[in-house]
């Protein structure tokens, strides 16, 4: 009776996973969501009216560490590919911030896009997995 049950109960569990919907394709803000902040991890793509920004890396960070006292903040490269959201073929552009030096935000396609915070920190002795960054953008129309 108790192997029926538990045999019961993982079916369950099997099938509520297997139907549970996948997220599969770029998350879409409208523009004001997009007004203050969204959040987009590594790989991960964002839609805000028409455009597509996507999270590409994240290089050379640098930034000091939570559990260190740093005589410079250090710096991180957050780098964006920034394309229209159609089956036009316009150019995609990409884009290269930067947390404590210039440039914090740049234009393209009439947007002008702010990095306005990368996550997590980091610390002395744990690297931060590549996969693990999250970036808080401001994307704001231009013109």
């Amino acid at each position: 009776m108790t192997s029926r049950l538990l045999a019961l109960a993982i079916a369950l569990t099997a099938a509520g996973c297997a139907s549970s919907p996948a997220v599969t394709g770029p998350i879409v803000y409208s523009q004001s969501e997009a007004a203050d902040s969204v959040k987009v991890r590594v790989g991960e793509t964002i839609v805000v009216e028409g455009i597509r920004v996507r999270f590409i890396e994240v290089r050379n960070d640098s930034r000091c560490p939570v559990d260190v006292v740093c005589v410079w903040a250090g710096d991180a490269t957050v780098v964006l590919a920034v394309e229209l959201d159609c089956e036009c073929k316009a150019p995609a552009y990409q884009l290269e911030l930067h947390t404590t030096l210039e440039p914090k935000a740049g234009d393209a396609h009439g947007y002008r896009v702010h990095l306005r915070h990368l996550e997590p920190s980091p610390h002395s002795l744990v690297p931060v997995p590549a996969g693990d960054y999250r970036a808080w953008l401001r994307l704001v129309r231009i013109g």
